[in-house]
């Protein structure tokens, strides 16, 4: 009966001109590692309340399903105030980040520029809690497993859209 219902229901919305959304391009199961080179002299903080936002770049390079390089523009805010990011090493304190990449490369083999949004935590002892989402050529999640500045290992899935 379910069945019955939902092809009644697609078929209704398809005669009336409605279409549902789907990724073109095959299903890819992507994993790997990635580096990251962060260039300190683009640090700038600024005190919000007790806290500190910091804004630093960076290029990270990728092995395995994506293979190329992405430079990268980061937003945290770190639980400390400023004169301790300043004088801590990355992973003294607590952040909540957002990094913007714009990766140049390959992904199972198939040259691609895409862009990433890299959103997560990272716990005291630079452990990070995160996720890859790319975006203009690329579908998919990233879940992944990093130390700050550093790097670390993805893992999910990725379609490559066609346009």
């Amino acid at each position: 009966m379910r069945y019955f219902i939902s092809l009644t229901l697609v078929t209704v919305l398809s005669t009336l001109g409605f279409s549902v959304p789907t990724w073109g391009g095959e299903l890819i199961r992507a994993k790997g590692d990635f580096t990251v080179e962060v260039d300190f002299s683009t640090l700038s903080l600024n005190p919000v309340d007790e806290n500190c936002l910091l804004t630093i770049e960076g290029v990270v390079n990728f092995t395995g399903t994506l293979e190329g390089i992405a430079t990268a523009r980061t937003r945290a805010l770190a639980l400390a105030s400023c004169s301790d990011v300043s004088a801590l090493p990355p992973g003294a304190y607590e952040d909540i980040f957002t990094s913007a990449f714009e990766f140049a490369g390959k992904v199972n083999g198939r040259p691609i520029i895409a862009d990433f949004t890299y959103r997560g935590r990272t716990a005291l002892g630079g452990e990070i809690d995160a996720v890859f989402i790319p975006s203009n050529g690329l579908q998919g999640r990233l879940f992944v497993d990093a130390i700050v500045a550093v790097g670390g290992s993805y893992n999910g899935f990725l379609r490559v859209v066609d346009y």
